[in-house]
């Protein structure tokens, strides 16, 4: 594993193990290239997971350095929950004679989950959401737009006495990973986070997803309660809406072919 925020020496010393396996994130591959720890000449397979998720937080330059390192006769396997042009445009450059393959559905959340509104105003949301808190059972993932509204909703929650944890990119891996199994455990009811948990997470008893703010990209709305109702569970999702909030959730409803005013 070469992860950023992750001990190095640790890495070094693994690295002289010579794994077949590398797993790593853009900015720590590329520091152990230049250190001369890693090379990637005879590299037979390329993977690029979450690759939409990648360009959106500004990796395409790194992904083009580690790209230049490699052989130029590999497999490349490019996995995107969306493709929108900036995906099409790197397929293009790293990818030949691509074959596509679509799984599952990229527009709908599963008919399991229960789609929820509340209409309100910017100051109103704290009170709303204690008040929802204290209405529901079970577990609640809770999206916040930045790490600065991350920690002061989580502040403010346990302020108000609920066992709550949260995870974003600010935080170390190690802290990410703690706050994760802490949650998973049932040690913390709330966990309050970034988009950084939209994919990857599954944790199967999460009951409710709350978009405290809506998500920029209307595609990760599906992500976002996709975490809830996992492997055959029930779930519901509920959004704070405001009049600023008009036009994305119309994007929102949109993208899933449901009509206006369609969710309760």
């Amino acid at each position: 594993l070469l992860i950023g925020g992750a001990n190095m020496g640790t890495q070094l010393s693994a690295l002289t193990r010579k794994p077949r396996l590398f797993i790593g994130t853009p900015g720590r591959v590329i520091d152990h290239l230049q250190r001369g720890s890693l090379n990637l000449a005879n590299t037979g397979f390329l993977v690029l997971d979450e690759a939409d998720r990648m360009l959106d937080m500004g990796f395409a330059p790194q992904l083009e350095e580690i790209r230049k390192r490699l052989a130029p006769k590999r497999q490349t396997l490019l996995f995107s929950a969306t493709i929108p042009s900036n995906i099409r445009d790197m397929g293009s450059r790293y990818l030949k004679d691509p074959v596509r393959i679509t799984v599952g559905e990229t527009t709908q959340p599963i008919a399991k989950i229960n789609q929820m509104v509340i209409h309100t105003s910017e100051p109103k949301k704290p009170e709303e959401l204690v008040n929802e808190l204290n209405e529901r059972q079970g577990s609640v993932l809770l999206f916040a737009r930045t790490q600065n509204r991350v920690d002061r909703i989580a502040e403010r929650l346990k302020e108000q006495g609920f066992k709550v944890t949260r995870i974003h990119g600010g935080r170390s891996q190690s802290q990410r990973r703690q706050a994760i199994e802490h949650f998973r455990e049932g040690h913390y009811r709330v966990l309050v986070a970034t988009d950084i948990a939209a994919r990857g997470l599954d944790i199967h008893h999460i009951a409710h997803v709350i978009n405290y703010d809506l998500p920029r990209n209307p595609e990760d709305y599906i992500h976002r309660v996709g975490r809830t109702a996992r492997a055959g569970a029930e779930g519901s999702s509920l959004c704070f809406l405001t009049q600023e909030d008009r036009d994305l959730w119309n994007r929102i409803l949109k993208l899933m072919g449901a009509p206006k005013d369609s969710i309760q």
